[in-house]
């Protein structure tokens, strides 16, 4: 949270309070990292109430300031890992996804392309169902930093190392447990860039709790998410499957 400016005699204690080592009583134990992902697993419904559900479809508005873009998102996503992502703006579509075994994208100008590696990691991350729930066996490791302030929330700061060393740092609400945000590291348009997203307006759909208002922070300029629909149980499984574009790519 943002604080409030204090009168000069309390700034000055607090600055000698800083100044001083933390010892003793005044020490503070940070929670372990995986006592604060379970927590965080367990506010928004806990893996249970996701695994009730088969499939889901997510309707998302967005908006590019910068580029005075607006238009809208669906995400489809089926156990396990099956995920589709239609982007709509007024220069066409942009659709992308992953059949279990293919990641691939079509664009405007650009037209259908199998991703490499690297980006297909990324996707795979994406479709998992259950990629937003605390898993060990999916990272290397995961540390409670400190405590700070990340958008106006009081929040635990958990470093998360992937599997394939990259590393992002995960903002956990202190009071409710509930991601607040997570910074990190991004390949996009052929370059490395830190890429923030701010997640808050958590609602209730299916027993599973979500951020409606999510914001995308890059060098470039931010992407405004908000969350109109959210269905589940709904999706076919015809959704998933390569379009042709993409099948004459693919080696048999």
């Amino acid at each position: 949270f943002t604080r409030s400016l204090r009168v000069a005699a309390c700034a000055t204690i607090a600055a000698a309070a800083l100044s001083a080592p933390l010892t003793g009583a005044r020490a503070q134990t940070l929670p372990t990292a995986k006592s604060l992902l379970e927590k965080h697993d367990a506010a928004v419904g806990g893996r249970a109430a996701m695994d009730k559900h088969s499939s889901m479809h997510e309707t998302v508005s967005l908006m590019i300031a910068a580029a005075n873009l607006s238009g809208t998102m669906e995400t489809f996503h089926s156990k396990p890992n099956l995920y589709l992502s239609k982007q709509s703006f007024a220069g066409g579509e942009v659709l992308s996804g992953f059949d279990g075994k293919t990641a691939w994208a079509i664009a405007p100008g650009q037209g259908a392309q199998v991703l490499d590696s690297v980006t297909t990691a990324e996707l795979k991350g994406q479709a998992d169902f259950f990629g937003d729930y605390y898993d060990p066996a999916r990272i290397k490791s995961a540390e409670t930093v400190e405590i700070t302030d990340f958008e106006g929330q009081r929040c635990y700061k958990v470093k998360i190392v992937h599997k394939d060393d990259s590393e992002s740092m995960i903002y956990l609400d202190s009071a409710t447990g509930l991601r607040a945000g997570q910074t990190e590291m991004a390949k996009m348009m052929g370059q490395e860039m830190q890429r923030t997203l701010v997640m808050t307006d958590y609602k209730d759909f299916g027993g599973v709790k979500m951020p409606t208002k999510r914001v995308m922070k890059l060098p470039v300029g931010e992407v405004v998410m908000d969350v109109t629909a959210v269905e589940f149980d709904k999706v076919d499984a015809a959704t998933f499957a390569l379009p042709d574009a993409v099948k004459a790519l693919v080696k048999p």
